[in-house]
């Protein structure tokens, strides 16, 4: 058997039949975790996915689901890029991703790296944002909170941060011409200058703007990566992954590199790019805590039962949300839990309604208890309103929810 691939060109992102079969393989065999638009899912071996469809071998057979039915694909779980020492971080422009590096040069307005998700792989310059090159005993996580902590004048100029021997960043106005051989060329002024790239912790990148479209989903890495992809196929042997439009072109990597498939159906709305029409928040003693978008209240990123979510809502006793449906969804999926910050102590009590009516039975999130799937039907509802309520306790402390992939389903 060949082992499975990854690739990574202009046009499909493929992801291959390997080993397919008709009859059900053994137990062991069904590994990967299938999480579906609207919550529900399954254990199975992926066989192959194209542009419209996955394909899976079940215990109970073969089963073939829509791509723009599908949420996830995971086969394991992604360490955080962030804490891995000495591991270089690529930020992709706009958000839109970021890719774990271990070599890195830049000429004629490309960047060419390598990396354990996508192997060898280059991008335009103009597709990245920044890029951290932590020492060997540095976390990427404290070299981007050295970095963030600095104020740059809004010019919109590229800026390379220099290690002084007090190991102290100096940032550098210009233009980086390029890297190679182990140096850095970086234009200041009229004049361009050389510097070893092991004494450059940060090179921020001017703006630009994209030409990308919206992309078909994102490859989660093993070692935390995140990279957008356009559409997706699989074959035997090797695959090909377009990614960003096809911004981004790279040689085979395994597919043991590869944590999870997240696609970006065009039937899902989140929760969080939407802004509710009615706000009502409400603590004791007149103190509270905003609601957030895709953060907790605490301001930390949506987790809940150990995993963290890209999507979802931060909410506190008491808060009320309101948004104008207009009857074209469905219904409505989350994950709910009280969030870390809340503790053991956290109690509160979450309702859904549809136009003022309860559409789901009101339930209570506990502190260190295992978040709780939240599904329910909106056909016809042209008023949802997401309530976080004082729970049994009639307090507000620890009452950090996380409304984990909160997210509208269009029929």
């Amino acid at each position: 058997m060949k082992a499975a691939a990854i690739c990574v060109a202009l046009g499909v992102f493929s992801v291959g039949a390997v080993g397919q079969t008709t009859a059900p393989a053994s137990s062991k065999a069904f590994g990967t975790r299938v999480t579906g638009l609207d919550g529900s899912g399954f254990v199975a071996r992926l066989l192959s996915i194209d542009k419209s469809k996955a394909v899976f071998s079940t215990p109970a057979g073969r089963r073939s689901v829509p791509c723009r039915d599908l949420l996830r694909i995971k086969f394991a779980d992604p360490a955080d890029a962030m804490d891995t020492p000495g591991q270089g971080l690529l930020f992709l422009a706009e958000g839109r991703g970021l890719l774990a590096i271990e070599t890195l040069s830049v000429r004629d307005g490309r960047v060419t790296v390598t990396s354990r998700l996508l192997g060898a792989a280059s991008l335009p310059l103009a597709a990245v944002a920044t890029i951290y090159l932590p020492r060997k005993d540095q976390l990427p996580a404290a070299l981007k909170k050295i970095h963030q902590a600095i104020e740059l004048p809004r010019a919109n100029k590229d800026f390379l941060f220099a290690e002084d021997k007090k190991r102290n960043l100096i940032p550098m106005p210009g233009i980086l011409k390029s890297i190679a051989a182990g140096k850095v060329t970086f234009q200041v002024g009229a004049k361009d200058e050389a510097a070893p790239l092991t004494s450059v912790r940060v090179l921020q990148l001017a703006r630009v703007a994209s030409q990308a479209g919206a992309p078909g989903g994102y490859l989660i890495g093993r070692d935390g990566s995140t990279v957008p992809f356009g559409s997706a196929s699989l074959s035997a042997g090797k695959k090909t992954i377009a990614i960003g439009g096809g911004a981004i072109r790279a040689d085979a990597a395994p597919l043991s590199a590869l944590a999870e498939v997240r696609f970006a159906s065009d039937r899902c709305v989140w929760l969080s790019d939407l802004k509710p029409d009615k706000v009502n928040q409400a603590g004791l003693f007149d103190l509270y805590f905003p609601y957030r978008r895709d953060r907790s209240t605490a301001g930390r990123p949506i987790r809940l039962g150990g995993a963290t979510y890209p999507k979802g809502l931060g909410l506190h006793s008491r808060c009320e949300l309101t948004y104008t449906v207009g009857a074209a969804y469905e219904s409505l999926s989350a994950l709910a839990g009280i969030a870390p910050a809340g503790g053991k102590r956290g109690n509160a009590l979450l309702k859904v309604l549809g136009d003022g009516k309860d559409l789901i039975e009101p339930i209570k999130l506990l502190g260190g208890a295992a978040p709780i799937p939240v599904r329910c039907k909106l056909a016809g509802v042209k008023t949802l309103t997401v309530l976080v309520d004082f729970g049994d306790d009639g307090t507000d402390v620890g009452d950090h929810v996380n409304l984990a992939e909160a997210r509208l389903i269009k029929p």
